[in-house]
């Protein structure tokens, strides 16, 4: 696969940042902040470098080698179908079945602030679009954000599904940021962005039939219904 340009500018951005820095005889430097890994991978090595050029130098090297580093692991997907995942149960989920179809995908987590408002949306969302047999969703649990999904899969699933009725596919506990994040999110964010997900239920990804991707931060799950239904030919509605 060819490198996108956005990845391409993801990767050139960053080696510059890099290359800045050792320019400048900054080689040996260390952070002197203990926010630069958080500023570092939310792009502000790209957004702001004069500073970080000069504060947190070890935190961007690490993010410009990630950067290169998930650029070759991504260099053979072509598409949003080539990839796979594993659900809940630990079966492994080809997302081809999905091509042709409309699907969101959300990182999740059972002790969160907006867990109960983000739940019952997803929940009536799916109970809205379900009858299309074209429309999916994916919901990611995570616990990367304040340690807010802490239990096993089981515990997980069960908590979905007792407490909202939940009966879209819960997929199998992944990280969505960082060099062990699934590939799934790796590869949404080159093509759609954000560089970083901020939090839980922070951002939704919705995938057209072609697999064009598109990305909706700080919205709540019955705001994306028209998006949805707006993706689908005129005879599946």
């Amino acid at each position: 696969m060819a490198i996108t340009f956005t990845m391409y500018c993801k990767i050139s951005l960053a080696a510059l940042v890099a290359t800045s820095f050792a320019l400048l005889g900054l080689a040996t430097a260390q952070d002197t902040h203990p926010n630069c890994k958080i500023w570092a991978t939310s792009g502000e090595c790209e957004n702001n470098p004069g500073f970080m050029l000069g504060n947190c130098k070890q935190s961007c090297d690490e993010v410009a080698a990630e950067a290169l580093k998930e650029a070759e692991e991504l260099k053979d997907i072509s598409s949003f179908f080539d990839l796979s995942a594993n659900d809940i149960f630990g079966e492994s989920v080809e997302f081809k079945k999905y091509e042709g179809q409309v699907t969101v995908l959300v990182n999740v987590a059972s002790e969160c602030g907006y867990t109960d408002s983000h739940y019952r949306g997803l929940v009536q969302l799916w109970n809205q679009v379900e009858h299309t047999g074209k429309i999916n969703i994916l919901a990611f649990p995570c616990d990367q954000f304040g340690h807010q999904e802490p239990g096993t899969s089981k515990e997980i699933n069960e908590f979905a599904v007792e407490e909202y009725g939940v009966e879209f596919t819960m997929m199998e506990k992944i990280d969505v940021n960082g060099p062990d994040a699934s590939i799934v999110y790796k590869y949404l964010k080159s093509k759609a962005g954000p560089t970083a997900i901020q939090w839980n239920f922070a951002t939704y990804f919705v995938v057209s039939p072609d697999g064009i991707i598109e990305s909706y931060s700080g919205v709540e799950p019955m705001n994306l219904k028209s998006t949805l239904m707006g993706l689908l030919p005129t005879d599946e509605l």
